[in-house]
């Protein structure tokens, strides 16, 4: 081989890595880009995670205070409820007793 022919396949040769490079290039480009767009994502997801961790402890929180009210609502119901049956059998004795003393 002459020097001409050699320098010609050197110069394809460079060029062909030339070309390579340039595909990498690409290929590096894309993937950098797919890898941003789920950095973004899972960016997204986390805060995502860290509201609805918030909106659980702040309905956590509701719940809470509903059941301590819903407690003491109970509690007041069954006080007044015992509170009207023992006035309602006051009632039935003392009429019981008056009834007694009608009929005498």
């Amino acid at each position: 081989m002459s020097n001409k022919d050699i320098i010609v396949e050197y110069k394809h040769q460079i060029q062909d890595l030339v070309n390579e490079k340039t595909d990498l290039t690409k290929l590096l480009d894309t993937k950098d880009a797919k890898i941003k767009k789920i950095l973004v994502l899972l960016e997204q997801s986390n805060e995502d995670v860290q509201n609805l961790g918030k909106k659980i402890a702040e309905l956590e929180g509701k719940l809470k205070k509903k059941s301590s009210i819903k407690r003491v609502l109970d509690k007041k119901i069954t006080e007044i409820l015992e509170n009207t049956s023992e006035n309602e059998e006051k009632k039935d004795d003392e009429s019981v007793d008056k009834e007694g003393d009608d009929v005498l």
